[in-house]
C-alpha cells in the first residue's frame, strides 16, 4: 500500500491547463452551434409569420373584391375604389411614404392590409381588363371580368434581415352575374 502513495505519476500543471483549454474550446464550439440553430429557428419563425400575414392579407383582398362591383383604378394603378357587397364605397390604396397598403371603407379609419412591422409594400399595381364593348348585353360592356394585382413586398425579420417577395394575384369578381346595381333597391 505504501508503494501506491510513493508513485509519482501525476499530471503536471501544463497538462491540466491544456486539457481545460481543449474542453473550453469544445464547449465554445457546441454552444456556438446551439446559438446558430436557435437564431436560424427564430429567423425562420419570423419569415413564417410574415408569409402567413401576406397570405391572410391577400385572402382578405380576394374575399372583398370577389363580391364587389363598380371597380375604378386610381392614381396610375396605385389605388382601387369599388362598391362592397353591403353598398359601401371601399378603397384599397398604397401609401408610398409609409410603404403600407391600406384598406378603407367610406367613413372608417384606414387599416393596413399587412402588418407594417412584418411586411413593407415597395410597389403595388392594380389593373383591370378592358370590357368588351361589342357585347349585346349592356352590363358586359362596362363590367371588368378580372382584376390583377401586382405585389412587390419586402418581408422583414426581427434580426433585420429582409427578403423580397414579388407575385401577382388575380380576382374574377362575380359582378358579371348582377344585372343591376344592388344598392339602388
Amino acid at each position: 500500500m505504501a508503494s501506491f502513495f510513493l508513485n509519482n505519476k501525476s499530471y503536471t500543471l501544463l497538462e491540466i491547463s491544456i486539457v481545460l483549454l481543449l474542453f473550453s474550446f469544445a464547449i465554445l464550439i457546441v454552444s456556438q452551434i446551439y446559438l446558430n440553430v436557435i437564431n436560424a429557428s427564430i429567423m425562420i419563425n419570423d419569415y413564417y409569420q410574415a408569409l402567413e400575414n401576406v397570405r391572410l392579407g391577400t385572402e382578405k383582398i380576394w374575399r372583398i373584391l370577389k363580391y364587389g362591383w363598380s371597380f375604378e383604378v386610381l392614381n396610375n394603378g396605385r389605388s382601387l375604389r369599388f362598391q362592397k357587397k353591403n353598398c359601401v364605397t371601399t378603397t384599397i390604396s398604397f401609401n408610398s411614404a409609409e410603404k403600407v397598403l391600406y384598406y378603407q371603407e367610406e367613413t372608417l379609419i384606414p387599416e393596413p392590409v399587412f402588418d407594417p412591422d412584418l411586411v413593407k409594400v415597395n410597389r403595388i399595381i392594380f389593373a383591370t381588363d378592358t370590357p368588351n364593348v361589342n357585347e349585346n348585353y349592356a352590363y358586359f360592356q362596362y363590367a371588368p371580368k378580372i382584376i390583377i394585382i401586382f405585389y412587390d413586398l419586402e418581408i422583414k425579420s426581427k434580426k433585420g434581415v429582409t427578403t423580397s417577395l414579388v407575385f401577382e394575384q388575380a380576382v374574377a369578381p362575380l359582378n358579371s352575374t348582377y344585372t343591376s346595381n344592388l344598392c339602388a333597391q
